[in-house]
């Protein structure tokens, strides 16, 4: 295995992995994932890498790459690039961004400056009809309306099937690529939606779908152990809601996988957020966040489950020289690095909490690298699927927000 779970608190609800929901939860992901009923499963196993790189490497000419779409269409690939990208500024080349919002002041002083003659978009929207994309994408043709060539710099990435956006890039002749039908957007990762960003910045994406494939064969493969050993944390959490824990507290301790905590946040509340239930995920970053809502999980109400994500400490370290003055020294920290320090409040924090017996579980990786992080994406896929089915809410649809879809085009038609 490329992680590993442990947990605390949790020792009461082994009795549950004998429950009747739990064991038909488990029987239906098996079924599903043998019979490859899940989309993304698709994309998993097949062999279509070969066009994702081609169209990298034609991008890779541009100094800019500007990813439009909101959601799914930009949360994976944005995931995937952090693991590369520097987190406080751009460092690849090309510098790739991820339009998500409608803030004209963002965007208009993004071109402003860009060197927009070399810049490509990448339109992405599953339906075809995201409002805030087709916004995006007008705004910036209209700033873009005296570059060169402007037709060979625009990729349009949605299903091939009647829509605004594949009207437009049939009319415009801008060069398609297809957004499968059967992956929603929260689960596209695997696929070219996830893997073109990533691959612009030197992610091996071929790496990342082995590390997703090694878990399904480890769950396929090895006996039942497996699976309650990985998913007895998401049985407790499901039972821990029937008892009014609302709230899962995703923490982790990187900021390289800070991204991978607003994807999962996505995944998660559009899955499990239907007829009345559901539980909200909270996103934070250690140790940042010890400073500004660690004394609520604390002190506060008893209505959370916690996970921490972090990496096993490197071998290699840069420990630190604290001497200053004459003759003194920060003893607390001399000869430590910055990585025992995070491993260390980490550690303070797991403890607390157990004390104090709030529910968590650690998942320690190996590695921070693409193989691992596709292991532990296909998890969390599985994991999220597996409590729907659990309390029987479809994971794949996400029909309350429509309403609000229909209700802000009524806005625009009458303005």
């Amino acid at each position: 295995m490329l992680f590993s779970q442990t947990y605390f608190n949790l020792e009461y609800f082994k009795s549950e992995l004998k429950s009747k929901d739990y064991l038909s939860a488990k029987k239906k992901i098996y079924k599903d994932i043998s019979s490859k009923s899940f989309g993304f499963l698709d994309d998993i196993y097949s062999d279509n890498l070969d066009k994702v790189v081609k169209l990298s490497d034609h991008l890779k000419s541009f100094e800019n790459v500007l990813f439009l779409g909101t959601g799914g269409s930009s949360l994976g690939g944005k995931t995937l690039v952090s693991i590369k990208e520097n987190f406080f500024f751009k460092d690849t080349s090309p510098k790739v961004y991820f339009l998500e919002n409608v803030d004209e002041w963002t965007i208009f002083r993004l071109t402003k400056k860009i060197n927009l003659q070399n810049t490509a978009l990448v339109v992405i929207s599953k339906s075809g009809e995201t409002i805030e994309t087709l916004s995006q994408f007008f705004f910036l043709k209209n700033q873009m309306r005296e570059i060169d060539n402007f037709k060979k710099k625009v990729f349009i990435i949605t299903e091939n099937k009647k829509s605004t956006l594949k009207e437009i890039q049939e009319e415009e002749g801008f060069k398609f690529y297809e957004h499968k039908k059967n992956i929603g957007g929260r689960f596209s990762v695997f696929s070219i939606v996830g893997l073109l960003p990533a691959s612009l910045v030197g992610f091996n994406i071929s790496s990342f779908r082995e590390g997703g494939k090694l878990f399904l064969k480890n769950l396929i493969d090895d006996n039942e152990d497996f699976f309650d050993n990985q998913f007895f944390s998401s049985l407790s959490l499901m039972n821990l809601y029937k008892k009014k824990y609302n709230i899962s507290v995703f923490m982790p301790y990187s900021d390289r996988l800070n991204n991978l905590s607003f994807w999962y946040r996505q995944l998660w509340a559009e899955s499990i957020g239907k007829n009345k239930m559901g539980i909200t995920p909270v996103n934070a970053l250690g140790t940042v966040d010890q400073h500004s809502q660690l004394q609520l999980y604390l002190d506060g109400p008893s209505d959370k489950f916690f996970t921490f994500i972090f990496e096993k400490q490197k071998k290699i370290k840069r420990n630190l020289d604290c001497t200053y003055g004459k003759d003194k020294n920060y003893g607390l920290l001399h000869t430590k690095s910055l990585d025992d320090l995070l491993i260390f409040e980490l550690k303070a924090t797991i403890e607390t909490l157990k004390q104090k017996k709030k529910p968590l579980r650690i998942i320690e990786l190996d590695e921070i690298n693409e193989k691992v992080i596709g292991s532990l994406i296909m998890f969390l896929f599985l994991e999220t699927i597996f409590s729907c089915y659990y309390i029987d809410v479809d994971p794949f649809n996400q029909p309350a927000v429509e309403e609000g879809k229909i209700l802000t085009k009524k806005f625009l038609e009458n303005e």
